[in-house]
């Protein structure tokens, strides 16, 4: 599917609002940057950490990400697999580094958002 210049503006604006918004609500949280700091956690930023703990907290799903939420190649490499018919149910926002030409040095970061599934929806493989 073709997106349009627009389109494509729109989207990343949303994300980098979300990634904001987030971040502003998680600085001040000492509770749950002590949650972070216990569940040493390595590979994911705090403010990723925190996204995506409030959208567990908010769905009423328990545990901690990267633990008990992970993407579907994830769940895979972890020896689980997607229930059939299961949706994800939460997403998080990563930051992609990316430079018109590599041997330019002006290079830039862009979001890119990836969608998790929770401990609750997935098997093990047999």
């Amino acid at each position: 599917m073709k997106h349009t210049q627009e389109e494509k503006k729109a989207y990343f604006k949303k994300l980098r609002e979300d990634w904001a918004t987030n971040k502003k609500m998680a600085e001040g949280d000492d509770k749950m940057k002590a949650v972070y700091k216990e569940a040493g956690i390595s590979g994911v930023s705090y403010w990723g950490f925190v996204m995506i703990k409030m959208q567990m907290d908010a769905l009423g799903l328990e545990g901690l990400p990267c633990i008990d939420a992970k993407t579907f190649a994830g769940w895979k490499a972890s020896g689980f697999k997607v229930k059939k018919g299961e949706k994800s149910k939460m997403h998080g926002i990563t930051w992609i580094g990316s430079s018109k030409d590599e041997d330019e040095e002006d290079e830039y970061v862009f979001p890119k958002q990836y969608h998790l599934f929770h401990k609750s929806q997935v098997e093990e493989l047999k």
